[in-house]
């Protein structure tokens, strides 16, 4: 009889374990097509935006990168649909979900029709403002509408990316506009600039990492077949220290309150594009993964910040 409880018991802690780690997968997957690394960036620069139109956070702030996480998470899985025969072709992108097949197209078509109702939803009936959700259709056109499919035809279509990124902090400004009081204009502009610039060299150094898998790769356009390694570090470096200088610029004109915040802030704006000089076979060239991350991270900390700074006041 202890037998039959213990093998019972044991049955039931299989059982659990193999849900649990099912559950995990699916977790894995769900992050995976909605690039919820990228999609976290998004929500937080939105944040700020919102953050700095209220003057320090609310409970509709929350609701506001909710949305706008909904959104752009319903983009980025139409981006994987759009890509998943371009993304066969190169080796950091073919082992990505559909290329892979784990998920069936229609799956991911309900979800990423899902998530950008949801988020539009929100930004629509949670605001008075109409400016927020028409924004947000704005910038699904700019990602999935003309990005998307021009990255096939010519390395321009970055523009319309950088635009696409620079319209989340907008939208969560737009949505906190208090009806009387300063709006911020000036920092929310610097903002703006500082996300748009910096998507430059993450996109420079993206592009470095899209190594061909095939020959029918090279129908399509890559900024790496227009330069050679040096020029390309050459564009990068300029590009960060651009960014940087951007970054510099928010912090001079008084965006934050924090002495030390704003001391923190320059510091990586300065140290950043140095580092990049000296140490250029660590940071920059076609596989210069820890310049790619120190980059990415820069902007994580300076979002992060710019938001407690905010919470702070």
């Amino acid at each position: 009889m202890n037998g039959y409880k213990k093998m019972m018991s044991g049955s039931a802690v299989m059982a659990i374990s193999a849900s649990s780690a099912n559950a995990a997968a699916k977790m894995k997957l769900l992050a995976e097509i909605t690039k919820a690394h990228l999609t976290l960036y998004v929500a937080l620069s939105a944040v700020l935006g919102h953050v700095i139109s209220m003057a320090g956070p609310g409970a509709d702030t929350l609701v506001l990168g909710a949305g706008v996480w909904l959104l752009a998470a319903g983009a980025a899985v139409g981006n994987n649909i759009q890509d998943r025969t371009y993304d066969t072709h190169f080796v950091r992108t073919c082992n990505r979900i559909l290329p892979r097949k784990k998920i069936a197209v229609n799956t991911a078509g309900a979800l990423a029709a899902a998530c950008s109702l949801a988020g539009l939803g929100i930004l629509f009936l949670c605001f008075h403002q109409n400016l927020p959700w028409m924004l947000g259709i704005l910038a699904l056109v700019c990602y999935n509408g003309l990005y998307t499919p021009l990255k096939k035809k010519t390395v321009l279509a970055v523009l319309p990316g950088i635009v696409c990124g620079m319209l989340p902090p907008a939208i969560g400004w737009t949505a906190g506009i208090p009806e009387t009081g300063d709006t911020g204009f000036q920092t929310i502009f610097l903002l703006m600039l500082v996300m748009g610039i910096w998507q430059v060299p993450h996109f420079l150094m993206l592009d470095a990492r899209q190594m061909p898998l095939d020959v029918h790769s090279m129908a399509f356009p890559r900024l790496g077949r227009m330069w050679t390694i040096t020029e390309h570090n050459i564009q990068v470096l300029l590009w960060t220290g651009l960014y940087s200088q951007a970054v510099f610029l928010f912090v001079i004109k008084g965006s934050l309150a924090s002495d030390i915040f704003s001391i923190v802030l320059a510091g990586i704006a300065l140290v950043l594009p140095v580092c990049m000089a000296i140490f250029p076979k660590w940071f920059l060239g076609r596989r210069a993964v820890p310049g790619f991350y120190a980059v990415n991270l820069s902007m994580l900390m300076f979002m992060t910040l710019g938001i407690v700074d905010h919470m702070l006041v």
